[in-house]
């Protein structure tokens, strides 16, 4: 039952997002001219864009199925980000990669390790580690922006391929592989399954005998571990490490994962939906920046997050009393 109503629901986001491209493409035209919101160049950097968010809301996506929450995704994402681009500003390009990933594991890890022997609330402890990572950027990187010149790491992850005779973007195939990865771990897997049975109801986990503190560590350290991939996507992409990168992507990676069928309360979400979801809110923001309104953004954002949770908590009610 549950696996339907998910997959009505990405059929319905999916919907929207059509929607919302066709209404940007009509308010975009300009007569006698090549609409610019449907020019090639402008869809693949949607595109580009909605791969960066899109690794980064995977790991909240499990996060939140899992009955957590993740503030500080923006944050480690910067911090890997400038870890990645000074490592490789430093010749080490070799190691980049390797270190950024281990960092923002290591910051899941920690995260987890705190929310576990503290049994503090993870929007505490996320929310510390935000103001944390921040931070540990800024002191990489001296609040200066690591910039990079063009090479085989920039070319091979950041820029295009030719698939089927049609331009994709490097960083939506590694996305789109991540995700049909994670989709399959998350459903059909076993620490997937636990993971969202953590998030149902965690003293009944307890009581089943799932070792709460270690499916916790894995998935704030896999959170961790794809917010630095969204970084390395970063440098990759923009040329550039930045300690200021990502700032407010904590809200939209929360909204994206919303919006795609996962519940605050835990024990549900969608890894498609989700990518879905971030793709909808960078077609948002791109198409509000074209028609000059991008400071509308971030409102329109707010009010889609709270309207979903509402809406889920109706259906959660209703769908407990029926029951």
């Amino acid at each position: 039952m549950i696996k339907r109503v998910l997959a009505l629901r990405e059929l319905g986001i999916v919907a929207v997002l059509l929607a919302e491209v066709a209404l940007f493409a009509v308010l975009c035209r300009q007569p006698g001219r090549p609409n610019p919101f449907l020019q090639p160049e402008a869809l693949l950097n949607v595109v580009r864009d909605s791969a960066v968010l899109g690794l980064a809301a995977i790991g909240t996506t499990v996060i939140i199925v899992a009955g957590g929450i993740d503030l500080s995704v923006g944050s480690v994402l910067a911090l890997c980000a400038v870890v990645v681009a000074s490592l490789m500003e430093a010749g080490h390009a070799l190691w980049a990669v390797p270190v950024g990933l281990l960092v923002g594991i290591a910051c899941g890890l920690i995260t987890a390790s705190i929310i576990n022997a503290a049994k503090l609330p993870p929007f505490i402890v996320t929310l510390g580690m935000m103001s944390v990572a921040r931070g540990s950027a800024f002191l990489v990187t001296g609040g200066r922006t690591v910039t990079l010149p063009e090479s085989t790491f920039t070319h091979a992850v950041g820029g295009n391929i030719m698939v089927a005779g049609v331009l994709v973007p490097v960083p939506a195939l590694i996305w789109v592989g991540v995700a049909l990865l994670a989709a399959m771990w998350l459903s059909r897997s076993r620490l997937g399954r636990a993971v969202t049975a953590l998030g149902g109801n965690e003293e009944a986990a307890r009581l089943s005998g799932l070792p709460i503190a270690r499916l916790k560590r894995v998935v704030y350290g896999l959170g961790g571990g794809m917010a630095a991939m969204a970084g390395s996507v970063f440098v990759a992409y923009y040329g550039t490490g930045q300690s200021t990168a990502a700032g407010g992507w904590e809200l939209d990676a929360i909204a994206a994962a919303v919006l795609g069928g996962a519940s605050l309360n835990g024990g549900r979400g969608s890894i498609i939906g989700t990518c879905v979801g971030a793709v909808i809110f960078r077609v948002l923001q791109r198409g509000l920046t074209m028609l000059g309104a991008s400071d509308y953004s971030q409102v329109i954002t707010g009010i889609v997050v709270v309207a979903v949770v509402v809406l889920d908590q109706f259906a959660t009610r209703r769908a407990h009393r029926a029951g």
